[in-house]
C-alpha cells in the first residue's frame, strides 16, 4: 500500500470503510466521505461508478445504477479514464475518473488511480451483496415476492406509523393449481407462480404488498381505497403458457379488513381463517372474516386434536340406514353410516367429516368403518344370518392411492368377507379429480365381483360425461332433486324422469336418497327406480337395531302406503 498511496489520507480511506458491523446505508454514506481525504493526493476531479446487472430474482428488473461518489467544487478535466470490471452474473461495473483541472496524470499517479478503482470495485461490490443479502432475508426465491419475513416488516412499519387500519389483507390460494402443475409440470407450474405474481406486483402500488408463503399460497396487504379496483383486478388473471395459450388462474380468497389496534398477525389470523371458509364454500370464493368464523375454526382444531385418541378408543361406531326395492318393496340392501359417540352423545357428522376430509384423516377413518363393516357381515354369517350388500363410503382421496385397491381385497380377506356383500360408494366429485385413476379403480372393483357406486349424482357440472364414459354399477339421485318432487312446477320430476332413464337404459341402476314421503316413493317407483333410501323406511340405526331388520322381517310395504 505504501508505494501507492502512502499518505494518511488513504489508511484514513480504509479504516473509515473497513469497520466491523458497519450497516450497508453507512457504507454506502461513507464511500464518498473516504474518497476526498485522498482526492488531492490523487489530483482527482470527479469518480462516477456505473453497475448493470441482469434481471434476477431478487432484482427483477435487473440494475441499471450511476453514482457520483466525488467531484471537486473547482471542477474536473473532461478527458476520463474507466477502469471496467465484469460480475459473476455477466454484469459490469464501471469506475471513471476524472482529473482535476488542467491536470494529466502520469503512468506512476494512473497506477494509483487503477488501485484505487480495484478497491472501489471491491467496496462496490460489498455494498450491492450487503443490499442482496438484505433482500434475500425478506424476498422468495421463486417469485420474487416478500417471504413472510418481509411481509411481517412490513406490517410491523405499518403498525409503527400507526397505517395499518388503511389496509385490508388478503390470504390467497389459486384454485385447482395441483392440476394446473400435474397438466403443465413442474417447471411451466413454477412459471404459472411467476407470472401469476408479477402481475399482481405490477399491479400494486408502492406501499402496498405481495407475499408467498410457499406452494400456491399468497399474502397481499392493500389500502382498503385500493379495495374495488383489487377485486376486479383478480377476477381476471390470465397468464400466457407457450403452446397452451391464456390461462385463467382463478384465485380463492380470505379477506380480513384491519382496525385500530390490530396487528400483522390479526390479519394473518383472520385472513387465514376466512380462506379456510372459502375452501369449504363452493359458491364463494371470497369470504370476508367474521368473528364467528375464529370460533369455528377453534371447534375444527379440537376435532381434529381428539381424533386419534378418538379412533384409538373406538369412539366411532357403524349405523346402518336400509336401502328398500321400490319392485317388491323388501329391504335390498344399506348405507354404512359413521357415527361419533363422545362422552355420551353423538357428534353430528357435518361437525366432524368435513374437518377430517380438509386434514387428510378421512381415509383413516374410512378404512376404520369398512374394517366394522366386514366384521359385522363375518359375524352375522356365522350366526347364520344372511346380509344384504352393504355400501360403505370412501372419500376421493383414496383415488390418487395405487394402494387403495389392495387395501380393500386385504380386509375382505382377513374377514374372508365374500365380495357380493360390499358396494365402494364414491362422490360424484370424485369423477373430477382424474377420470383416468378413477376408470382403473372401479375395473379393479369389478373384476373383482364388487359393486362400485357414484353417490350425489346431479350434483356436479360433470354428470352427462360421468354417465358416458365411468362403467359403475349403481348412481345414487341427490336428495335435493327429491326435496321438490312433489312441488307444483314439475321440473324435477322431468329432469328425474330423464336421468333414471337414461342410467336405466345403460344398464346400471338408480337409488334415490332423502325419500321421506310415500309420494316420493310412488313417483320413483312409476318411473322405474330401482331403490330408495330415506326416514320414509328407516333413519341410520345402530348395528344392534338393524340386525333385528335383518332377522324379524325385510318388507317395507307398510310404509309405501
Amino acid at each position: 500500500m505504501g508505494t501507492v498511496f502512502c499518505s494518511e489520507g488513504f489508511e484514513k480511506f480504509f479504516h473509515i470503510l473497513q469497520e466491523e458491523n458497519i450497516t450497508i446505508q453507512e457504507l454506502d454514506e461513507r464511500l464518498p466521505k473516504a474518497i476526498s481525504l485522498i482526492a488531492r493526493e490523487g489530483y482527482l476531479g470527479k469518480v462516477d461508478v456505473y453497475m448493470k446487472a441482469p434481471a434476477s430474482v431478487y432484482e427483477p428488473d435487473g440494475v441499471d445504477y450511476k453514482k457520483c461518489l466525488y467531484c471537486n467544487e473547482d471542477g474536473y478535466d473532461a478527458e476520463p479514464y474507466e477502469e471496467r470490471f465484469v460480475t459473476g452474473e455477466n454484469g459490469t461495473v464501471s469506475i471513471i475518473f476524472y482529473p482535476e483541472k488542467r491536470h494529466m496524470w502520469t503512468e506512476e499517479e494512473l497506477g494509483r488511480i487503477r488501485f484505487l478503482a480495484q478497491n472501489i470495485y471491491v467496496l462496490s461490490g460489498r455494498i450491492r451483496l450487503m443490499g442482496l443479502v438484505k433482500r434475500a432475508n425478506v424476498t422468495e426465491n421463486l417469485t420474487g415476492a416478500a417471504n413472510l419475513n418481509g411481509l411481517m416488516r412490513f406490517g410491523e412499519m405499518l403498525q409503527g406509523k400507526g397505517q395499518i387500519s388503511r389496509y385490508n389483507g388478503s390470504f390467497m390460494n389459486i384454485k385447482n393449481f395441483k392440476y394446473i402443475n400435474q397438466r403443465l409440470g413442474n417447471r411451466r407450474g413454477d412459471y404459472v407462480l411467476r407470472e401469476y405474481c408479477h402481475k399482481i406486483q405490477k399491479f400494486l402500488n408502492e406501499d402496498e404488498i405481495i407475499a408467498r408463503l410457499g406452494g400456491d399460497n399468497f399474502v397481499v396487504l392493500f389500502k382498503k381505497e385500493h379495495e374495488k379496483d383489487f377485486l376486479d383486478f383478480m377476477s381476471d388473471v390470465k397468464i400466457h403458457v407457450e403452446n397452451e395459450g391464456d390461462i385463467i388462474v382463478e384465485t380463492r380468497m380470505g379477506i380480513y379488513s384491519a382496525g385500530d389496534g390490530d396487528t400483522i398477525g390479526d390479519i394473518m389470523n383472520g385472513s387465514t381463517t376466512a380462506l379456510n371458509v372459502a375452501k369449504q364454500n363452493i359458491n364463494n370464493d371470497r369470504v370476508w372474516f367474521e368473528p364467528h368464523m375464529m370460533e369455528r375454526e377453534m371447534r375444527d382444531k379440537m376435532v381434529a386434536g381428539l381424533f386419534a385418541q378418538a379412533i384409538k378408543t373406538r369412539e366411532f361406531v357403524v349405523y346402518y340406514q336400509p336401502k328398500v326395492s321400490l319392485v317388491n318393496s323388501q329391504l335390498c340392501g344399506c348405507e354404512a353410516l359413521v357415527r361419533w359417540k363422545r362422552d355420551g352423545k353423538l357428534v353430528p357428522p357435518m361437525d366432524f367429516i368435513p374437518v377430517l376430509e380438509r386434514d387428510g384423516t378421512i381415509c383413516e377413518l374410512d378404512f376404520y368403518v369398512f374394517d366394522s363393516v366386514c366384521q359385522d357381515i363375518k359375524r352375522w354369517c356365522s350366526q347364520g344370518i344372511e346380509p344384504v350388500k352393504v355400501s360403505v363410503n370412501f372419500s376421493k382421496v383414496h383415488v390418487f392411492d395405487w394402494l387403495f385397491t389392495k387395501r380393500i381385497l386385504s380386509i375382505l380377506q382377513k374377514y374372508g368377507v365374500d365380495s357380493k356383500y360390499i358396494e365402494i360408494e364414491l362422490t360424484e366429485s370424485s369423477s373430477q379429480a382424474d377420470y383416468r385413476d378413477l376408470m382403473e379403480f372401479i375395473t379393479s372393483m369389478r373384476d373383482c365381483g364388487i359393486n362400485v357406486s357414484i353417490d350425489d349424482f346431479g350434483t356436479g357440472y360433470s354428470s352427462l360425461s360421468l354417465l358416458k364414459e365411468l362403467k359403475v354399477d349403481i348412481i345414487k339421485l341427490d336428495k335435493s332433486f327429491i326435496d321438490n318432487l312433489e312441488k307444483q312446477n314439475g321440473t324435477d320430476e322431468i329432469v328425474i324422469k330423464n336421468i333414471i332413464n337414461m342410467v336405466n337404459e345403460l344398464d346400471m341402476q338408480v337409488i334415490a336418497e332423502g325419500v321421506e314421503t310415500s309420494g316420493q316413493a310412488e313417483f320413483l317407483r312409476k318411473a322405474n327406480c330401482a331403490m330408495a333410501q330415506g326416514y320414509l323406511f328407516d333413519r341410520p340405526l345402530p348395528c344392534e337395531e338393524f340386525e333385528m331388520r335383518l332377522t324379524e322381517g325385510r318388507e317395507y310395504i307398510s310404509r309405501l302406503k
